[in-house]
């Protein structure tokens, strides 16, 4: 059932073409049990003991108000042609003595003014009618010069059930449309209020979701402005992230670059002017404030690294890269930068794979991101575990997937903690990507490389 109102939900014609659809045949069942209702009520013991009496004599009443107000005798009769033509199913004639000083059966302004009730014609017209309308009264009227018998012809069943008719025709097409304005209206209601959730949204308020009704145009385009608003949240989230992490840096740079500074340039000042009492002093003097230089220059190396970390386009073209042997790369970088920490105790277990591949990628980028590595290993491993460094790859991706157990105190503090953002945007730069994954004793980093092949 749910699979089928998707079906038949997916547009607004066809929900429109379904809702005509069910409105016409609301109104047809409607005008079937009206219809019938129709002609129990016109048959019913109600219509043969009150209603039809009812009707009859206010036809004769109205018929005798109208010869008061008119003034009609029998001398001229002329007047009731009006009475006649206000009520055409109405048929009747007034009968003086045994002359007929009116009948309806003929045409306005017929040359003879009485007819004799035997006439043959005039009973021949009177049979016909009495075939078409069974319900004859016979009563007397009064003139205003004498009394008259009125024979009066009329089908008061057959007039009921035409009104009751086209009362069910009009009842039906109501509740048709009925219908049709209920579902219109449905969707104005939820067109204003998309319309309203656009308002807030515009307001600055994205934390509103806009309900999403139906499955059609509408729903569809909810379902795209609530999308929208989800990825604008995420980066206005990530704008003021970045802006936070940019003060945090700066105020981090301007108090760890004071202190050096402010060291180097106090030395300085001491050989400029020569405030020292031996050349090893001097030389003491020289190592500091060269210390100095080399703090100042891995601070603004972090400051490179940021701004690297927050490209907003960090794919490089791809004449800026180069064909490698992606192991012979690998190891090389590895021998080289693991050879001072193998100095201070670290240990490393490699396991190569069987073939080769070839990775386009950028030198450059390749060595910072094999420092940031190895720094954040020196930082953070336990040198009493071994790292542990796999490479592997299938038909599309080389993976350098590195493991190391996590030291419980870190060597050293890292001001702008950025090191891993600036791996992932480098790795991006290659059409990479970089993961972590991290448990309680062992921190796993895996970069990946595509492999481009030629063919």
């Amino acid at each position: 059932m749910i699979k089928a109102k998707k079906l038949f939900s997916k547009s607004l014609y066809i929900e429109l073409a379904i809702a005509v659809c069910i409105s016409v045949l609301l109104g047809a069942i409607c005008y079937f049990f009206l219809a019938r209702l129709s002609v129990d009520v016109s048959s019913s013991k109600w219509y043969e003991n009150t209603y039809k009496e009812y009707k009859i004599n206010s036809l004769i009443d109205n018929l005798q108000t109208f010869i008061y107000e008119e003034s009609v005798n029998s001398g001229d009769t002329s007047p009731l042609n009006d009475w006649y033509d206000s009520h055409p199913r109405a048929f009747f004639y007034l009968k003086k003595d045994n002359s007929i000083i009116y009948s309806s059966f003929y045409n306005p302004g017929y040359a003879e003014t009485t007819i004799d009730a035997d006439d043959a014609e005039f009973k021949e017209n009177v049979d016909i009618y009495s075939d078409y309308f069974p319900e004859q009264t016979t009563r007397t009227l009064r003139l205003t010069d004498c009394e008259v018998t009125l024979c009066l012809f009329t089908d008061i069943q057959y007039s009921l059930y035409s009104n009751l008719l086209r009362l069910s025709i009009a009842i039906s097409a109501f509740i048709s449309l009925i219908s049709i304005i209920l579902f219109v209206r449905n969707k104005i209601h939820y067109i204003n209020d998309v319309t309203q959730g656009i308002r807030i949204l515009e307001g600055g308020n994205l934390d509103y979701q806009i309900p999403v009704k139906g499955n059609d145009e509408i729903s569809q385009v909810a379902e795209s402005l609530n999308s929208m608003r989800i990825a604008l949240d995420q980066q206005m989230k990530n704008e003021k992230q970045a802006l936070q992490a940019n003060n945090s840096l700066v105020t981090a740079l301007s108090h760890d670059l004071r202190t050096p500074l402010t060291t180097q340039m106090g030395y300085l000042e001491i050989l400029k002017e020569h405030h020292y009492n031996s050349p090893e002093e001097m030389d003491k003097y020289i190592n500091t404030a060269l210390n100095t230089c080399h703090q100042i220059k891995e601070m603004s190396d972090r400051l490179f690294e940021y701004f690297l970390a927050f490209d907003p386009h960090p794919e490089r073209p791809a004449e800026a890269l180069e064909e490698y042997d992606g192991v012979a790369l690998f190891m090389q970088l590895i021998s080289e930068l693991s050879l001072p920490l193998e100095a201070q105790g670290f240990s490393f277990e490699f396991e190569e794979p069987k073939d080769t591949f070839n990775i386009h990628v950028n030198m450059n980028d390749i060595l910072r991101i094999f420092n940031n590595v190895f720094t954040n290993i020196d930082k953070y491993a336990d040198e009493t575990e071994p790292v542990r460094i796999r490479i592997f790859h299938d038909n599309e991706n080389a993976v350098l997937s590195i493991t190391n157990k996590i030291r419980k105190e870190p060597r050293k503090n890292e001001s702008a903690k950025i090191g891993l953002i600036s791996i992932s945007s480098l790795m991006k730069r290659q059409s990479g990507a970089s993961k972590t994954r991290t448990t309680k004793d062992n921190f796993t980093l895996e970069l990946k490389f595509p492999i481009r092949n030629e063919l």
